[in-house]
């Protein structure tokens, strides 16, 4: 019986596809891992507003006047912010009739700062800066 013709790969082109295969998780890899943490942030800043503005229609259902402060806020987002600290100086107000009395949000996450505008009346939340702190 000789030889059929078929025949395998040789343990140095094994090691070339490898090594090949190597490089490229190399390179491809941090890149997707910072992707996924930026989407990541993109998702829960995109949930933090859609609560935020839903808060006049919860004071309109429920009658009462609503006041809402940065721990509560902290709070609903169960660390989805991943270290993110939120900052306002006075409380968010609606009142019975599910109107905005405006507001400021500041949204720290390291050296990243970001001021949102909480419109009068509407409630509509507005990005207003964003900025890096120095290092």
């Amino acid at each position: 019986m000789g030889n059929t013709g078929s025949r395998g790969f040789t343990l140095l082109e094994l090691l070339v596809v490898l090594l090949l295969l190597g490089l490229v998780t190399g390179l491809v890899a941090p890149q997707a891992v910072r992707w996924l943490d930026s989407a990541q942030q993109r998702g829960w800043r995109a949930d933090l507003k859609a609560r935020i503005e839903t808060l006049p229609v919860r004071a309109f259902l429920s009658g009462e006047p609503l006041s809402i402060d940065a721990r509560q806020l902290q709070l609903g987002l169960l660390g989805e912010a991943g270290g993110a600290e939120l900052r306002m100086a006075e409380p968010l107000r609606y009142s019975a009739m599910g109107m905005a009395m405006g507001g400021r949000l500041e949204l720290v996450q390291g050296t990243s700062r970001e001021v949102w505008q909480v419109l009068p009346v509407t409630g509509a939340v507005v990005a207003d800066t964003v900025t890096a702190a120095p290092p």
